[in-house]
C-alpha cells in the first residue's frame, strides 16, 4: 500500500508524457489545417469526453451526436458541424492510461485504407505539411525530455560517484591490463573512472552502461585517476548471469549511511539481522550512520574498512547517529563489532559432467567458479538473507545452515551455485539446519536459476563442507593457467567432517582453524613447506579423530601471511558516495546539459537496440508499460527529481520509439511520405494495409514479450 502513492505519480507523469506526444501532432495538425477529429488520452472504453456544442459527457461525446443527427462528426463536412453548433474536436480520457492518439479526417494508423477526399483531410494536405504532423510527436517528446532535464539539473539529481569501491574477485576489473609501463594490472577500490573510450564518465551508472553496451568481445578502453595520476587500462566486460548484462564485476564507493529506501527497507534490516544481530540490537537500521570507529571520525565506508583491516582480529567500538525526524531528534548509540576474517579466494577448475565427483554431487559446471575457505578446507553455507522477491521466501530463513542439496553433502558455496543454475525453474530437494534441527526442503529458482538467497560461509561452527582437492594455478610464464593440488587433498577429508585440532592446539570452529593456521603460517621462516598434523573426525556418531599431516607450500603460506578482516556488516547496504549532476542555478548550464544528456540518451537506446541484435543485451531485458510503471514506482521512492529525470528517459525513449521505421508508428508512416515525395504517389493502398498488418503482428509480439518480462520480474 505504502507504493500507491509513487505508482499513481508515476502514472500521471507516463500520461503526461503521451500527452505531450499527441498534443505535438495535435497543434501541428491544427496548423496544417487538417481536420482533428478526436484527441485521446489513453486507450480503450471511452470513461469522460468533451466537443464544443455537446458539453462534457460520461462517455463518448460521439454517441450523443449519432442519436441527435444520424451521423458520427467525423462523417459531417464543416458546413454541417458549423449548422449544428458542434466543435470538430472530440477530447476524451480512456480507461487504459498506457497511450493516445490523435484522430485525423482521412488517416488512422492502422487502418490506410480510411481515406477522405474532403479537402481537409490528412491525404490533401502537402507532403511536407503531413511530414510535420507525423515528425511533430516526436519533437514535443525530445523538447519536453529536454525541459524535465533542465528542471532537473536546475535544482540538482544525486547520483553515485563514478569512484570504485569493490572489485568481484577473478572479474573483468580485477584482471584489467595496465596500458602503462609501470602501473600493476587491475582495477582497485578508489579508482575514480575519468572516461570510458575517450567519452566522460560523471556517474556509476556511466561505467555499468559502457560495459553493459559495449560490443561483445570488445576491450573498453578505461582513464581512471589513482592517488592524483592519470592511468589507463584495457577491460574486456563479460556477461554476468545474474543480470543478462555485460559487466566488468565493479560496485560503487559507498558512504558511511546504511540506505534508507521503501523498496528495500525490509531486504536492508533482514541483512542487518544476518550479518550483524549487535545492530539491530541496538536499533540500529536504515538511515543511521556511523560517524565514529574507536573514537576515530568516520567520512565513509572506506575508514570503517580500514580500521577493521587494521584492527588483527580485535573488536570495533562503533559509534552510530540516527535520522533526524519530524518526530523525534538524532540519537546516538555505541556497538562492539567483532571484525569478520578474511578467508582464502579458491578459484575451483572447470570441469564437465563426465568428470563429475563420485560422490554423487551434480554441480558438475563447465566453468571455473571461486569459493572461500582456507588452503583445501572449505565452510559450509548459511543463509545471509533472502531478496524481497525470492521465491524461497516462505521455506528459507536468514541463519539456515544448508547440510545437502541434491545428493552433494556438505556442499561448498560453488557447488550450490552450480546445483541451482543446472536446476533452472524448478526446485531442488535440500536438508537444512535451523536451530539444531535437521528439516529437509526444497530450493526453487526462478526461470533464470536464481534462487534469491545470498549466501555467506558458516564459520563459527565445526563441520566442514566438501574439501576443494584442486584450484587453478596460474602459469610462472604467463601462458594458460593449470591447477595443482591443495593441502587439504590429502586428507580426502568426507564432506560433514570435523577438525578437531592442529598441531595438538584444539579448534572449535572454522574460525579457529583459521587463527591457527594463520598464526603457524606467520611464525614459519621462509617458503619452505611447512609440515602441519590435523586431527579429523568424519561425521559418523562414533568415529574417533584421526590425525593426518598436511603439507603447506610456499603459495598458500603466503596467502595465509597475507589475510586481514574486513568490517562485518554487509557493504551493499550502504549508500554510494553520491555526486550532484547540477548547474548550480545556471539556465544556460542547465539548457546545455538538457540537451546532452537528451542526445546521451538517445544514442543509449539505438545502442540498446544494436546490442539486442547482436546477442550481449538478451531480450529479457526489455521492459514494456507494466515494467516502466513498476521501476518508476521504486523512481519515485527516491524523491521528486530522481523522478523528473526518468519521466525525461522515458520521453527520449517514447521519441526513439516512434521514430523506428514500423509501418504503423510515426517514423513508419514518415517513410512512405518519403515515397510518395519521390515517386509523386503514394504507396498503395494494399501494400500499406500489408504493411500496417505486420507493424502491428510485430508491436503485438514486442508487447506481449516485454508484458511477460514485466510479470516474470514481478512475481518470479
Amino acid at each position: 500500500m505504502g507504493a500507491i502513492p509513487g505508482f499513481i505519480l508515476i502514472l500521471l507523469g507516463f500520461g503526461f508524457l503521451i500527452f505531450i506526444h499527441e498534443l505535438g501532432h495535435f497543434l501541428a495538425a491544427r496548423w496544417a489545417g487538417i481536420r482533428a477529429d478526436g484527441f485521446a488520452i489513453g486507450m480503450g472504453p471511452c470513461l469522460l469526453s468533451y466537443r464544443r456544442g455537446v458539453g462534457l459527457t460520461v462517455g463518448s461525446a460521439d454517441a450523443k451526436v449519432m442519436r441527435a443527427h444520424g451521423k458520427r462528426p467525423i462523417e459531417m463536412s464543416d458546413a454541417e458541424m458549423s449548422q449544428h453548433g458542434l466543435g470538430e474536436t472530440e477530447y476524451s480520457l480512456r480507461a487504459l492510461p498506457l497511450g493516445g492518439y490523435v484522430r485525423m479526417l482521412g488517416q488512422e494508423d492502422g487502418y490506410p485504407s480510411a481515406v477522405s477526399a474532403d479537402a481537409r483531410s490528412f491525404g490533401k494536405a502537402p507532403v511536407f505539411r503531413r511530414g510535420v504532423v507525423i515528425l511533430a510527436g516526436i519533437a514535443a517528446n525530445i523538447a519536453l525530455a529536454i525541459v524535465l532535464f533542465l528542471v532537473a539539473f536546475l535544482v540538482g539529481v544525486r547520483f553515485p560517484a563514478a569512484t570504485i569501491g569493490g572489485i568481484a574477485p577473478g572479474s573483468p576489473a580485477a584482471e584489467a591490463k595496465s596500458l602503462d609501463a609501470g602501473t600493476p594490472d587491475g582495477l582497485r577500490p578508489g579508482d575514480k573512472v575519468v572516461a570510458i573510450d575517450g567519452d566522460a564518465t560523471e556517474t556509476f551508472l556511466d561505467i555499468r552502461l559502457a560495459a553493459a553496451m559495449a560490443k561483445p568481445d570488445t576491450v573498453l578502453d578505461m582513464t581512471i585517476e589513482r592517488e592524483g595520476a592519470s592511468k589507463r587500462f584495457s577491460v574486456l566486460p563479460r556477461r554476468n548471469a545474474d543480470i543478462g548484462l555485460l559487466a566488468i564485476g565493479v560496485d560503487p564507493a559507498r558512504s558511511s549511511t546504511i540506505t534508507d529506501v521503501r523498496s528495500s527497507r525490509a531486504e536492508v534490516e533482514d541483512l542487518i539481522a544476518a550479518d550483524s544481530p549487535e545492530l539491530t540490537a541496538a536499533g540500529v537500521g536504515p538511515g543511521w550512520t556511523a560517524i565514529s570507529v574507536d573514537g576515530a571520525p568516520v567520512g565513509s565506508l572506506s575508514d570503517l574498512e580500514r580500521a577493521a583491516a587494521l584492527s588483527e582480529g580485535r573488536p570495533l567500538t562503533v559509534r552510530w547517529r540516527s535520522p533526524m525526524t519530524k518526530d523525534a531528534p538524532a540519537r546516538e548509540v555505541e556497538t562492539i563489532l567483532p571484525p569478520r576474517p578474511d578467508f582464502q579466494l579458491m578459484v575451483v577448475p572447470a570441469r564437465t559432467p563426465a568428470a563429475a565427483p563420485a560422490n554423487g554431487s551434480s554441480a558438475a559446471t563447465n566453468a571455473e567458479t571461486p569459493t572461500f575457505g582456507l588452503v583445501g578446507f572449505a565452510p559450509l553455507v548459511r543463509i545471509g538473507s533472502l531478496s524481497e522477491s525470492s521465491v524461497n521466501r516462505k521455506t528459507l530463513m536468514p541463519g539456515d545452515i544448508i547440510l545437502r542439496i541434491g545428493s552433494q553433502l556438505g556442499p561448498r558455496a560453488d557447488e550450490i551455485r552450480g546445483k541451482l543454475q543446472s536446476s533452472r525453474g524448478s526446485s531442488v530437494p535440500a536438508l537444512i539446519e535451523r536451530d539444531g534441527e535437521e528439516i529437509a526442503l526444497e530450493i526453487r529458482t526462478n526461470a533464470d536459476g536464481i534462487a534469491g538467497i545470498m549466501m555467506a560461509p558458516a564459520v563459527d561452527i565445526p563441520r566442514l563442507a566438501t574439501t576443494v582437492t584442486e584450484v587453478v594455478a596460474p602459469a610462472a610464464d604467463g601462458g594458460d593457467p593449470g591447477t595443482r593440488a591443495t593441502p587439504a587433498a590429502a586428507l580426502k577429508a568426507l564432506p560433514l567432517g570435523t577438525v578437531e585440532s592442529v598441531n595438538g592446539t584444539p579448534v572449535a570452529d572454522f574460525r579457529a582453524l583459521r587463527a591457527e593456521l594463520v598464526r603457524l603460517a606467520r611464525n614459519h621462516a621462509g617458503d619452505d613447506p611447512l609440515s602441519v598434523r590435523i586431527a579429523m573426525r568424519d561425521p559418523s556418531p562414533d568415529a574417533s579423530p584421526v590425525e593426518m599431516p598436511i603439507e603447506i607450500g610456499a603459495t598458500d603460506l603466503a596467502t595465509l601471511r597475507s589475510l586481514g578482516f574486513t568490517f562485518p556488516v554487509n557493504i551493499g547496504i550502504f549508500d554510494p558516495n553520491f555526486t550532484l549532476l547540477t548547474a548550480n542555478g545556471n539556465p544556460a548550464k542547465a539548457v546545455a546539459m538538457g540537451f546532452r544528456q537528451t542526445l546521451k540518451m538517445i544514442e543509449q537506446v539505438f545502442l540498446t537496440l544494436d546490442r539486442v541484435g547482436r546477442g550481449s543485451v538478451g531480450v529479457d531485458q526489455l521492459q514494456g508499460p507494466v515494467g516502466i510503471l513498476h521501476t518508476g514506482t521504486k523512481v519515485a521512492d527516491e524523491g521528486f527529481m530522481y523522478m523528473v529525470f526518468f519521466l525525461a528517459l522515458i520521453s527520449v525513449n517514447l521519441a526513439v520509439v516512434n521514430a523506428l521505421p514500423i509501418p504503423i508508428a510515426d517514423g513508419g508512416l514518415f517513410m512512405f511520405l518519403m515515397y510518395e515525395k519521390i515517386r509523386g504517389r503514394p504507396p498503395s493502398i494494399a501494400f500499406q494495409n500489408a504493411a500496417a498488418m505486420a507493424g502491428i503482428a510485430l508491436v503485438a509480439g514486442i508487447f506481449l514479450l516485454t508484458f511477460y518480462n514485466d510479470i516474470v520480474r514481478l512475481f518470479a
